[in-house]
């Protein structure tokens, strides 16, 4: 009975063990388990933050190129109003000299005449009474004195008046100088805002190049914007034309290198297989850039990836595009001729250096432009 209830103990207390085992070998792995799902959260958060960091970056680079083409344009305002006031101020002094010689003809005459009476003597009533042979020769002499009266009576308010006109004009000529002044300063001022927000931009556009995330974000960014081009293109070109324009005039006269072709290839950056929609060639910033052929603009302004672009209608269901410029020459609705300047060259929009991205497309779909276009 004793030896019984001893194996009855023992198989107890080893099942016992055995529970506590499996519980304690059970709670470890969870808690290994628990590490590995830490692990993998904080590995998601960082993507997370990573991706948010890329955003960021480039959005923060659209907004600040999107200021400085709004302040482009404030100063392209300011240097209109400029012009147009230094010859407001040309236009001033012309006619202030004009016065000036007018009162001086008018002031000599009148000198003239005072010298004149002051050697002969006054002409009074006394004197044509007494020098008069009858009554019509006395009449016809007091006509002749109030005559010379009146002339010199309207000569001296016309001088009063001449007075008035330049010190008036003098006046208007000290505000234009000093709104011009305030315009040259104010121009001074954007132009050193808007040198200090480009060299930020190329500082982010650097840092962007280095950073093989935000460089595909911002690849696929362009992609997404030169797919939703396509329906811009074909609402805003023209229907039932056809295009005679044959091969088209080199974008970029005097530069010649493609830095990057057209169509599928492997991004020399990111290593991966990525569609180029148009070419790119390696012209350097400030480069004149000519329409390929004659057309009519569609669109000249600003987008966030393509930067300052230029769209030309060739007729035919043809357009041609020229993106990332850094300044424009022409405006919607402009008619071009082949070879015409339209833009320079620059790295505005989607972009880490400076270059001509040039695009053709036939019904705003993408075509290889070097099928269309010679050196």
């Amino acid at each position: 009975m004793r030896k019984v209830i001893s194996y009855t103990l023992i198989f107890v207390l080893v099942l016992s063990f055995g529970t506590l085992g499996l519980t304690y070998a059970g709670s470890a792995t969870q808690n290994q388990l628990d590490d590995v799902n830490g692990q993998l959260s904080d590995v998601k958060n960082q993507l997370k933050q990573g991706k948010k960091l890329e955003n960021s970056l480039n959005k923060e680079i659209q907004a600040l190129e999107g200021k400085i083409n709004a302040s482009q344009a404030e100063i392209n305002a300011l240097g209109g109003n400029i012009a147009a006031t230094q010859n407001k101020i040309q236009e001033a002094l012309a006619q202030l000299d004009e016065l000036e010689k007018n009162m001086d003809v008018q002031n000599t005459n009148l000198n003239g005449r005072l010298r004149s009476m002051y050697k002969n003597g006054s002409v009074g009533f006394v004197d044509v009474l007494l020098g008069s042979t009858s009554v019509t020769d006395l009449m016809t002499n007091m006509d002749r004195v109030q005559r010379i009266y009146d002339n010199d009576k309207q000569v001296m308010e016309q001088l009063q008046e001449q007075h008035k006109i330049i010190d008036n004009q003098k006046k208007n000529l000290l505000q234009l100088q000093s709104n011009l002044v305030a315009a040259q300063t104010e121009e001074a001022e954007k132009k050193a805002a808007l040198n200090e927000d480009k060299s930020v931009v190329a500082d982010k556009k650097a840092e962007v190049a280095s950073d093989n995330k935000a460089l595909a974000e911002m690849e696929k960014s362009f992609l997404a914007e030169a797919n939703r081009l396509k329906a811009e293109i074909l609402a805003a070109q023209s229907t039932g034309t056809t295009y005679l324009g044959g091969i088209m005039a080199w974008p970029a006269p005097g530069v010649t290198k493609i830095t990057s072709p057209f169509g599928y290839r492997i991004h020399p950056i990111l290593k991966v297989k990525k569609l180029h929609t148009g070419v790119d060639i390696g012209a350097p910033s400030g480069t004149t850039i000519v329409a390929a052929n004659g057309g009519t603009v569609i669109k000249a302004g600003w987008n966030n990836s393509y930067g300052n672009m230029v769209m030309i209608d060739h007729g035919g269901g043809i357009v041609t595009l020229y993106a990332h410029n850094s300044s424009l020459l022409v405006k919607n609705g402009d008619v071009v001729s082949r070879g015409q300047a339209i833009s320079k060259s620059g790295s505005t929009g989607q972009s880490t250096g400076p270059h001509l991205h040039f695009e053709v497309r036939v019904n705003g779909d993408y075509k290889d432009p070097l099928g269309w276009i010679s050196k």
